[in-house]
């Protein structure tokens, strides 16, 4: 037996006492929505001659967690805190939650919602205790029109009228949901005339439906909030690159192995700063069977045992280690890092693009970070190659090619270019100065380019079409 939620799109009024039903019931703090009521709308008035004419169009999507039977929440959540019961609701345990917020990130629909005051995420329960007690969730309850109810499997899909979301084509998931359902969400709707007209729509109650948090715009762009992911991965990167690049060295100085454990403590501690509930961080790589998160966080910590025994050896046993398992480990780093970000729901980030700017941002950061203890030739060629490949990239992503932070990125990367070559073609006459000038353009550049890049997350509902 599977609970699932069936929704009439083209019975509903939009008058949300659904949603006010489960906030009350579950005593939501202000901004978080368990079930939000998303308004549709579009159409424009025209003229005909001497008489106006009109295509307006609106329709409502009431819309919670949907319990799905391959919950995505679940797979990358790295303390392994969501749970599924036989009847298929899907719980969030949040004594187990670090408040991380990567269950938002990879769920399509946008049901884990981040409880600020609290540090953690909260979702729909399905009021799995009404249920037990043999009464209906509140949202269904409470429904005057009655075109939201709840139902097992088995005696809903029969229903006339009502489709399971799973199965429609991607041509026919209704506007704002995603047009994909690889979770199978649990969730039979009819669907209202207007979702397949081929007219622009425009979800008219955003700010309703996704109240904007701290660092984040009524576009849900998210700014300040992930200043910590910026610094924790622009730092762990370039430690990953000082650590493979030094393998050109006859032997690593001082100087370069202590930055690498510097740029790994900076990276971790800055980490911390992300997460709501750091108390709970300990949880963090207790589900490395399934999340990228958790197996990104043991090879953090794995590098860093490899730095710190090749480090002690060095220096109080006057013994050189090989740093290939640390560089092995930080290219493994990198990979697990990549992979955390390659999520469907977010488009921005499910492609090429960002294995390869994550690599890319390694090799420069690197080879400038080893340049300033060993200022090799070959380091500076290798470079200025990532950073063309880096311009290269910037000039042709979307959506943010023509923005003014996409040109001055460019910018300054052409400067870091002529700053190298500058430094490699007269080293005599240039003095460090111009390669540590140098570190500080392209590190600019690069902070500009995470920004933009956690800037592609739109989070649901998306607006518009």
């Amino acid at each position: 037996m599977t609970y699932a939620f069936s929704f009439d799109a083209s019975a509903c009024s939009g008058c949300k006492t659904c949603q006010e039903a489960c906030k009350d019931k579950n005593r939501l703090a202000e901004g978080i929505l368990w079930r939000r009521v998303v308004e549709i709308s579009g159409g424009e008035w025209q003229t005909s001659g001497s008489a106006w004419e009109n295509n307006i169009f609106a329709y409502y999507i009431s819309i919670a967690c949907n319990h799905c039977t391959h919950p995505k929440c679940a797979g990358v959540c790295p303390t392994d805190a969501y749970t599924v019961r036989p009847d298929g609701i899907v719980l969030l345990d949040t004594s187990r939650c670090i408040g991380c917020g990567y269950c938002a990130w990879a769920c399509p629909y946008g049901a884990p919602q981040y409880d600020a005051a609290r540090g953690i995420m909260t979702k729909c329960d399905f009021c799995y205790d009404n249920l037990d007690a043999g009464l209906p969730p509140s949202c269904v309850a409470a429904c005057p029109l009655r075109v939201l109810d709840y139902a097992t499997i088995e005696n809903l899909w029969p229903i006339e009228g009502k489709r399971n979301l799973w199965q429609l084509p991607a041509s026919e998931h209704p506007f704002p949901l995603p047009d994909y359902s690889r979770t199978e969400p649990n969730l039979a709707i009819k669907l209202h005339p207007a979702m397949n007209f081929p007219l622009e729509k425009t979800v008219s109650n955003r700010e309703e439906v996704h109240p904007p948090q701290t660092g984040e715009n009524n576009h849900g762009i998210t700014a300040f909030s992930e200043l910590p992911l910026v610094a924790f991965t622009l730092l762990t990167q370039m430690a990953v690159g000082i650590a493979a690049l030094s393998l050109s060295l006859s032997t690593i100085p001082l100087a370069v192995m202590l930055s690498i454990g510097m740029l790994l403590i900076m990276g971790g501690s800055v980490s911390l700063l992300h997460l709501g509930m750091k108390r709970n961080a300990w949880g963090a790589v207790t589900h490395l069977k399934k999340s990228w998160l958790s197996r990104e966080i043991l090879m953090l910590i794995l590098i860093g045992i490899a730095w710190a025994v090749i480090a002690v050896m060095k220096e109080v046993w006057h013994t050189d280690l090989t740093p290939w398992p640390m560089a092995l480990l930080g290219i493994g780093l990198i990979y697990c890092m990549s992979r955390v970000y390659l999520l469907r729901s977010v488009p921005g980030w499910n492609n090429w693009r960002t294995p390869v700017a994550f690599s890319l941002s390694a090799i420069v950061l690197g080879a400038l970070g080893v340049r300033l203890e060993a200022p090799l030739p070959g380091l500076a060629f290798l470079a200025v190659f990532a950073m063309a490949a880096e311009m290269i990239m910037a000039l042709t992503a979307k959506p943010v090619t023509n923005t003014f932070a996409s040109w001055l990125r460019v910018a300054l990367l052409g400067m870091g270019i002529l700053g190298l070559l500058l430094a490699a073609g007269y080293p005599q006459v240039i003095g460090g100065w111009l390669a540590i000038l140098v570190f500080i353009i392209v590190l600019a550049s690069e902070i500009i380019g995470r920004w933009q890049f956690y800037a592609l997350r739109m989070p649901f509902p998306a607006s518009p079409k």
